[in-house]
């Protein structure tokens, strides 16, 4: 049943891929592979050889959300609408978390950190017991949600700039800028311990959160080249026959942090597949 369900997946992906780009579709897969050349042993040599199966299932979450809206939430944090950076009142335990802000709240405002933990442990779970070509699939949508939450917009209330005055950006941001500008992704960093899943993601949201201002100052001074009309239209998905010089300015202003979050994010889905495989007890690997 598994198979069958994997198969399905394959085969829509490849049907939709060509209607769906940027961190959604071709950030994701590049992240998940680039990842899986980041360490050595025997666990480098086994994600090397799937290097191209986790490519693949990059963006499953993806086409998962398109046709099943219960695990939206998944994606993101909301952090500032649950607290002040830097978010040290968050409860870090899961059953602690939800009884503080209640299943309603979470699925509008996102748990992205405790489903990364949930992630982990599956992943865990069927390492120790030898189902290899299950945990390669969790594993591989584990570098999706961990690409999430380098994307600094996914971690803030003000998503879409709608607050601001810059309604349409993380469309603009995430996926347009990688579509015309993001040739190659150089990995930064070096493989870290990771003491526990949800410190580690909490790492990572605070560090992206920092950055989100960056992002909205530059859309503002590039939609200042727009008119009104024209500035309205960014909050469509469609690519815009007026949009390059507004795209120009844009990807100018954020192009280090743009590669910043891109690179970091494949040391980081290492470094936790690691940390995954260690806490498993290390099993001797296909």
């Amino acid at each position: 049943m598994k198979q069958a369900r994997m198969l399905w997946l394959i085969v829509f992906m490849h049907i939709s891929a060509p209607f769906v780009s940027g961190w959604g579709y071709e950030g994701h897969r590049r992240i998940n592979y680039i990842a899986s050349f980041q360490l050595k042993g025997d666990l480098g040599r086994f994600l090397s050889k799937h290097a191209e199966l986790l490519k693949l299932y990059g963006p499953v979450p993806d086409y998962i959300k398109g046709i099943d809206r219960n695990g939206y939430h998944h994606h993101f944090i909301d952090a500032d609408y649950y607290d002040t950076f830097p978010f040290d009142n968050i409860p870090r335990q899961r059953p602690d978390f939800y009884q503080k802000y209640g299943d309603e709240i979470i699925k509008k405002m996102g748990d992205a950190p405790w489903y990364i933990e949930k992630l982990c442990d599956r992943i865990i779970y069927l390492m120790k017991n030898n189902r290899f070509e299950e945990a390669l699939f969790n594993m591989g949508e584990l570098g999706h949600y961990i690409a999430d939450l380098h994307q600094p917009l996914h971690v803030i209330k003000n998503y879409n700039g709608k607050e601001t005055g810059n309604e349409g950006v993380h469309f603009r941001w995430e996926i347009r800028l990688i579509d015309e500008y993001v040739r190659r992704i150089d990995p930064i960093g070096e493989i870290e311990k990771v003491k526990d899943p949800i410190s580690y993601a909490f790492k990572i949201v605070k560090e992206s959160f920092s950055y989100h201002q960056e992002i909205l100052l530059a859309d503002t001074k590039a939609r200042a080249l727009l008119t009104s009309d024209q500035a309205k239209q960014l909050r469509s998905y469609d690519i815009l026959n007026f949009e390059k010089p507004y795209l120009d300015i844009l990807y100018s202003e954020t192009r280090d942090l743009l590669y910043d979050r891109l690179g970091r994010a494949p040391i980081r889905l290492a470094s936790l597949w690691k940390y995954c495989w260690e806490q498993a007890g290390s099993p001797v690997l296909p």
